[in-house]
Formats: C-alpha cells, sequence, structure tokens
C-alpha cells in the first residue's frame, strides 16, 4: 500500500470539509444530496451520466426507453464462475413497463412543502426504475437442504459495484427463493414466494434489514434436479420522506427525497433533475437560458398595460385596454384588426396600432401611433413605441403610402378625416385580417375576440407535435381594468394548466410549452407576469422550456450535504445503523474481502472463518466427526459426516461392522470362524494305535507271502 505524506492528507481534508460545508450553508433545509456541477446542453459529457430533455408533462420513458452498457460502463455485462457455476449476465435499467409503472415525468405544480415549481415527479406507489439482471445459462447450484451451496461466497458486479452472495435458498416445495447479497449500501435481502410464475412479489426486498416498497421477480426452474435462477428484476416504487408524491426540485437529486434512499441499490447511482432548460421556473438553474417576460398589469385602476418584447428584442409598453371597456388608452384606441377595405378606415390620428410582418413563428411586430399627418408636405408621422419616428411622404394622388419598419412594408390609404386604412399583416391586402404580437421563441399574443387574449404556440414548435398551445386570458372591467386567468383550462390536447397558489393573492400555472404565468391579484389591481422560454430571431424556435433530466453513476455529479439523522445503532435489531457493519450477529455476511462470514457478536465487523478441511484431524464447522470416534454408537465416520452403521450380513463374505470374519482365514491361529465370529478351537489329543493278537499278525505274514 502506498503511503501519502501526511501534509497532502491534511490539504485534502481541508479542502473537502470547506466544500462540504458550502454545500450544506447553500442548500435548503430539506436537501441531503445536491448537484456539485451539472454542465448546460452545449456543455462538456459528464461520465457515466445519461442526459436527455423532457418537456413538461412528459415522461423519462418517452425519450429513452432502457439502457444498458451501450450507455453506462456501470451496466456492463460480466460472467461468474464457481463449483458448477458458469455463466454470462447482462444488466439493464428501465423507466417504464406496461402495466407495472410510468415512471418519472417533469411537472408544475406544489409539492408537500407547498413550495410551487417545476419538478421532476414520481408518483406515490409508482415506480422509479426496473432493474433487471439475466443470467444466460442460469446461476445454477446443487442443493444442500434448501440451500444453493454452489453459488454461496460468489461475488457478481452489479451497478459498478462488486456484491458476494453470502446466502441463497429454493425450496422445492414451493419454489420459494431467498438470496441475500453484500455490497453496495449494505446487506441486501431478495425473496420471491413463487419463482416459477410471472407474477411480481410485493414486500421481497429488505436493504440493512429494512423493507423497501418495491416489486421483485426471480424467475428460476429446477433443471437437472438443480435450481436455476435465470433472471432478478426489482423495480422501487416511489415513497417519499413526507409521504405523497416525489418532487425532485430543480438541482436536486431523486435519493434525498425518498423514504429508503438506499432502494437505489448502490451509492453512486441517481436522477438528478437540472430544472426547465429557458422558462427560469422556481428555483433559477445556473447556465439556463433566461425566460423572455410578458407583464399585464393594471395602471391607475382604469388601465391596462401590457409590457413585452418583439422577436428582435425591441421592448413595448402597449396601451392594452382601459375603462369602461375598449382597447387603448385615453380616449384613443389599440388598433389590431386592419380595415375591412381601403376606403373604410379605422385608424384615427392618436391611435395606436399593430402590425407583423408575417403571420408565423418568425414574424416581427411593432406598435405605433399615428401621431400627425403633414397634408401641406404629404407627410405622416408615426411613433414607434420602442423609441424610433418614422417620417413617411404619401402620394397626394392615390392618397396612399408605405411605412417601413421591422421586416415589414405596410401599405396604407388616407380616407375622410385622415383616417388611415392599413395592410397591418403584409400579405398585400387591406382586407380585415387580424395582427398578432410574435414574441422571442414564435409564441404569439391573438386579441380577441371581445375581450380576451390568447398566447398561442404552435404545434409544430412541440419536439413531439400534438396540436396549438392555447391559453386564454380574460380582461374584465368591473370596477376598474383588471383581468382574470380561467383555470382549469385545457390548453392543448392532452394537457390541462390548471393555477396553483404561491403564497397569498399570487397564483401560477405552466403551459405544456414552458410559459409560466404569475398572477398576482389584488382588490383593485392585477399584475399578470408570463414567462415565456425562446430565443430572438436569428435563432430558429425550437422545443420551448425542458426539464434536463441526468441518470448518472458519476459520484462527482453530486455530493453529501446534511443528511438526515440515523437513530441511535442497536446491535440485534436486524438494522445496519452506522457505525455497524452488520446485524444481526451471526447473520451470513461479506468481509472487506469479499470473503463469507457471519457478524461478529456486536455487529462491527464480519468474521471470516476459513473453509473446512475433511481430514485434517481438525473437528470443524460444518464437520461431525474426523474419526468413527467423534460419533456416538451405531454410527461410523464418512467423509467427516457420522452415518449410521447398516446392520450385519453373515455370511456375505464382507466383514460388515459388528462381525469378525466371514471364515476362518480371517481368524487367528487356533480360531475357527462360527457365525462370523472368531472361536478358539479345542486342543487335539493324539491316541496310541491299537495292539493286534498273534493270531491276526500270522495270518497277515501268510498273505504277504503269497501276495495276497
Amino acid at each position: 500500500m502506498r503511503h501519502v505524506p501526511v501534509s497532502i492528507l491534511a490539504i485534502v481534508a481541508i479542502v473537502g470539509v470547506t466544500t462540504l460545508m458550502l454545500s450544506v450553508s447553500m442548500a435548503p433545509d430539506v436537501v441531503f444530496w445536491a448537484i456539485q456541477y451539472i454542465p448546460g446542453p452545449s456543455g462538456p459529457q459528464v461520465e457515466d451520466t445519461v442526459i436527455i430533455n423532457l418537456e413538461i408533462g412528459e415522461y423519462i420513458s418517452n425519450e429513452i426507453t432502457a439502457l444498458s452498457e451501450t450507455q453506462l460502463s456501470a451496466l456492463a455485462s460480466g460472467s461468474v464462475h464457481g463449483k458448477d457455476v458458469s455463466t454470462d449476465y447482462t444488466q439493464s435499467l428501465r423507466f417504464a413497463e406496461p402495466g407495472s409503472f410510468m415512471g418519472g415525468h417533469v411537472a408544475f405544480g406544489r409539492d408537500e412543502q407547498n413550495r410551487v415549481s417545476d419538478f421532476l415527479q414520481f408518483d406515490s406507489g409508482d415506480g422509479l426504475f426496473k432493474y433487471q439482471v439475466d443470467f444466460g445459462a442460469g446461476l445454477r447450484s446443487s442443493l444442500d437442504g434448501t440451500q444453493m451451496s454452489d453459488i454461496i461466497d460468489e461475488n457478481i458486479r452489479l451497478l459498478g459495484e462488486t456484491f458476494t452472495i453470502v446466502d441463497a435458498d429454493y425450496n422445492t416445495a414451493t419454489n420459494r427463493v431467498e438470496m441475500r447479497l453484500f455490497g453496495g449500501f449494505g446487506s441486501i435481502d431478495l425473496a420471491d414466494n413463487n419463482a416459477a410464475d410471472d407474477t411480481y412479489y410485493t414486500g421481497g426486498v429488505k436493504i440493512n434489514g429494512q423493507n423497501v416498497q418495491s416489486l421483485l421477480k426471480i424467475k428460476a426452474t429446477m433443471s437437472g434436479g438443480k435450481p436455476t435462477i435465470y433472471s432478478i428484476q426489482y423495480i422501487p416504487l416511489a415513497e417519499a420522506v413526507q409521504g405523497g408524491n416525489v418532487y425532485v426540485l430543480p438541482l436536486h437529486c431523486l435519493r434525498q427525497y425518498l423514504q429508503r434512499p438506499t432502494a437505489l441499490l448502490v451509492p453512486n447511482f441517481d436522477i438528478c433533475y437540472k430544472g426547465l432548460g429557458a422558462a427560469a421556473v422556481g428555483p433559477p438553474s445556473p447556465g439556463a437560458i433566461s425566460g423572455n417576460e410578458v407583464r399585464i398589469k393594471t395602471v391607475g385602476g382604469d388601465e391596462l398595460q401590457m409590457n413585452a418584447a418583439n422577436n428582435r428584442g425591441q421592448p413595448y409598453k402597449i396601451p392594452l385596454a382601459q375603462m369602461p371597456g375598449t382597447y387603448g388608452n385615453k380616449g384613443r384606441n389599440f388598433v389590431f384588426v386592419e380595415a375591412a377595405a381601403p376606403g373604410a378606415p379605422n385608424i384615427m390620428l392618436q391611435d395606436y396600432f399593430l402590425v407583423n410582418s408575417k403571420m408565423n413563428v418568425n414574424g416581427v411586430s411593432n406598435v405605433l401611433q399615428y401621431d400627425a399627418i403633414d397634408t401641406t408636405n404629404f407627410r405622416v408621422i408615426f411613433k414607434d413605441l420602442a423609441g424610433a419616428t418614422r417620417d413617411v411622404t404619401y402620394d397626394a394622388g392615390t392618397m396612399s403610402g408605405d411605412l417601413l419598419v421591422g421586416e415589414g412594408t405596410y401599405h396604407f390609404v388616407i380616407g375622410a378625416g385622415n383616417a388611415l386604412a392599413m395592410d397591418q399583416t403584409n400579405n398585400g391586402a387591406i382586407s380585415g385580417n387580424e395582427a398578432v404580437f410574435v414574441l422571442p421563441g414564435g409564441s404569439w399574443v391573438d386579441f380577441g375576440p371581445g375581450f380576451m387574449l390568447t398566447v398561442t404556440t404552435l404545434s409544430r414548435l412541440f419536439d413531439e407535435p400534438m396540436g396549438n398551445e392555447n391559453t386564454n386570458i380574460m380582461l374584465t372591467f368591473a370596477g376598474y381594468a383588471g383581468l382574470t386567468v380561467p383555470s382549469p383550462q385545457v390548453t392543448v390536447p392532452g394537457y390541462t394548466f390548471q393555477l396553483v397558489s404561491e403564497e397569498p393573492g399570487v397564483k401560477q400555472a405552466l403551459t405544456k410549452w414552458g410559459i409560466l404565468f404569475t398572477w398576482d391579484h389584488d382588490n383593485d389591481n392585477d399584475n399578470l407576469k408570463l414567462t415565456v422560454p425562446g430565443a430572438y430571431a436569428g435563432s430558429a424556435p425550437r422545443g420551448g422550456a425542458t426539464g434536463n433530466v441526468y441518470i448518472t453513476f458519476n459520484p462527482k455529479l453530486k455530493k453529501p450535504a446534511a443528511q438526515a439523522p440515523a437513530g441511535p445503532p442497536k446491535c440485534g435489531d436486524a438494522l445496519i445503523t452506522k457505525p455497524e457493519y452488520c446485524d444481526p450477529p451471526g447473520s451470513p455476511c461479506a468481509d472487506q474481502f469479499r470473503r463469507t462470514g457471519t457478524c461478529s457478536a456486536d455487529c462491527m465487523l464480519c468474521e471470516f472463518k476459513a473453509p473446512q478441511v475433511c481430514g485434517n484431524k481438525l473437528l470443524e464447522k460444518g464437520e461431525d466427526c474426523e474419526s468413527s470416534a467423534d460419533c456416538i454408537v451405531g454410527y461410523a465416520c464418512a467423509d467427516c459426516k457420522c452415518k449410521a452403521i447398516p446392520p450385519p450380513v453373515c455370511g456375505n463374505q464382507m466383514i460388515d461392522p459388528g462381525e469378525q470374519c466371514e471364515k476362518a482365514v480371517d481368524c487367528g491361529p487356533g480360531y475357527n470362524c462360527i457365525n462370523c465370529f472368531c472361536s478358539a478351537m479345542s486342543p487335539v489329543v493324539e491316541k496310541p494305535a491299537p495292539t493286534s493278537n498273534i493270531f491276526a499278525r500270522f495270518f497277515a505274514w501268510l498273505a504277504s507271502l503269497f501276495g495276497a
């Protein structure tokens, strides 16, 4: 091991503590983890991270359905090798599953702490993601009782970290599978009541002894008399710290809002939300494109004024409406609908009027006042409310001229009383068309019918077109010039615009395009602010406000801040609480070298014991005996297991336990084998031969003479 000088370690420690203190001091009270740095869309790539952009109401799965090792190195495939085990495996993350869960989506509203903002939202009880491990040939093991002994002590690399299988059981009668892995956040227990079916099991996951609300499916079968695991599928469910939906604020990550942060399995995995990239909703995002403001407010109680910039960034203060109920101010009209014909002028001296160069997202709008006419020199003077004066010469014969402003050439005709009829839409005709005010980014404000204003965003601007978005504002004249924002209103098919109260008198809502409405309503005063995503002319309008979501295994992307205090450790409660290493005592675990062992009596370490060796004359854990002397009467030692001695069978030519012999040669000299027992033989006494009489000897002699 290399030794680092103490001075260097001191410097690193000081820098680390300082950084941690800064992160805590700048974070809200509820922040347990905060993003240290997230580059913008044009910034550098982030290692081990996938970045996606979501529109309001859009789900993660709409942009990316699954991730594998192709996108994230933490999901690299691998292999498991061991006794009778050799299988490759793959890993994947999915963010929706039909019939099971929908996953996270970007939304606007109020969270459980009454904060009004945009969020990355996970609905209560819905899945956060699906993590799946597939074993190609299957994770196979023989059974020792119910234990899958062949895979015990095997290591497997999951989600970028090494896990050790410290226990695994398979019940052949019920198909129940139980596994304990040690790694990541600590001890992970998995259980599926029936691995042979195709349904998810709830309540089957514990991490450090704590139940994790989740769905679990372990696919396994008996193959060749051995249980074989083919896949593990895990879906953690959204369970907020304070109940209800999980709302991830901009510049925050999912883990800090979960009741069980360990549900993410490993410390480096998280799903972070940078916030909307254009509308600047809620807490501002560093590097985000600032939204473009439109304000409609009560002025003096009897007038309404609209402040907005056009597609070139020119700011306008538009005299919108006045009591008792007309467009304009101080008795002058604000004209946005051109005359029905050249001979029917409708713009009077001192009136205001709106022109726009194109009836599309690239149109440039201008608001001017018909200030004066010099009939002697045939000149008409227009004041551009953005600050310039236009002096236009007209033809005395035709009583017509052309106003050049912005990107349009607007033909006008002078009629009776010096009133004007003008081509306000730059289409070459004066025929009653209506001009709109085009905002940066392509949305526009349409005035009328009546006293309704409509903020329109064309369908083609959305990444996924679904119809034009139209959000209505109503001008009111009940005692004062004010306004109201209808809520709820369906602004685009499938999306409902809904105001929520931010504070007394203030309401907010967000359109799907990402236009933030902030309405400050008083008894006789209204102030409506629209924060509109987009860029000025010269940049192609695209996308609207999008929320940046980071799916990451990069530890540099986030760092711990103030964590919720844990309860005091209590060895034996089956909950691993720091500084405990394991819990309860005697439970399977893996030490720092990934060797399986058992939890110590004080829960502070995992005690490793060398594997047993049969025949070493040492009686070790798991052994019954080293010799038959270690067994009780009637049992003999075989392979370090005491086994019952079968009853002897005399005459089978095998000396069974309890027998001494099968035949005499099995016994020593002077012994004989009788009923498989050696018995001493009686001594042999030799008797003298009987003596013959004289007659017998005589006849024997005669017989020998004659050859008889």
